[in-house]
């Protein structure tokens, strides 16, 4: 989690603050109090006691007037009052930054957007099978691994596109070779199952059970 303190981004050290905002806070009873020195400037802004940062201006003002906000005593700067819980719709995730959790944050800066429909799966304990990462299925989603409490995550992922257990002939395969890139664009449905003969009246049987299987569009993404 980051710093309480509006436009300040370093990481928390105790009591919803970094270091330098905790230590202000120990000294002068106020984490945005910083005591100047004889003939030390101060904040141009009216009935701001901190120090000067760059033309005239705190920090924490400096940042407002490169926003083009206000800079006025009736706006002051104040602590950042995040909701504890991640934004995103059915998230419930602890907050980290921007109103966001960890994941969700970490979506926006890498791909500008929070990706909201991608389901998070946790990772805690997961380890590698050949090239595959197995991981830990959440007890709310263990009808979709017929109870399994572990599983490979490109396969849970498919069961939860599709919001049943994958089949025994099913396999995920990854469109781009990266067997770990299990995001659901890149993967699609698969099945291994082949009919026993070459007669005319299996492959017509044959093509009955894949059109009453799969009839309904379900083919993955």
């Amino acid at each position: 989690m980051f710093c309480s303190i509006e436009d300040c981004g370093r990481r928390v050290y105790s009591r919803d603050l970094c270091e330098i905002h905790y230590r202000r806070l120990l000294r002068n009873g106020d984490p945005d109090v910083v005591k100047t020195k004889p003939g030390q400037k101060t904040c141009a802004v009216h009935g701001c006691r901190k120090k000067v940062d760059a033309r005239g201006l705190c920090h924490g003002h400096y940042q407002r007037l490169m926003r083009g906000s206000e800079l006025t005593d009736e706006a002051p700067l104040s602590r950042r009052k995040f909701d504890p819980k991640c934004s995103v719709e059915s998230c419930g995730r602890p907050t980290s930054a921007k109103g966001l959790c960890k994941t969700h944050l970490t979506r926006l800066q890498k791909y500008g957007d929070v990706r909201a429909e991608v389901p998070i799966i946790p990772k805690v304990g997961y380890h590698m099978n050949h090239g595959y990462r197995i991981v830990s299925v959440p007890a709310e989603l263990r009808h979709l691994t017929n109870g399994a409490p572990q599983e490979a995550e490109h396969r849970l992922i498919m069961a939860i596109e599709l919001d049943r257990p994958l089949r025994p002939d099913e396999s995920v395969h990854h469109k781009n070779g990266n067997k770990l890139d299990n995001r659901a664009c890149n993967l699609e449905l698969w099945s291994r199952y082949q009919p026993r003969g070459q007669r005319i009246e299996d492959k017509v049987a044959f093509a009955r059970e894949i059109l009453n299987r799969y009839g309904d569009g379900e083919a993955g993404t």
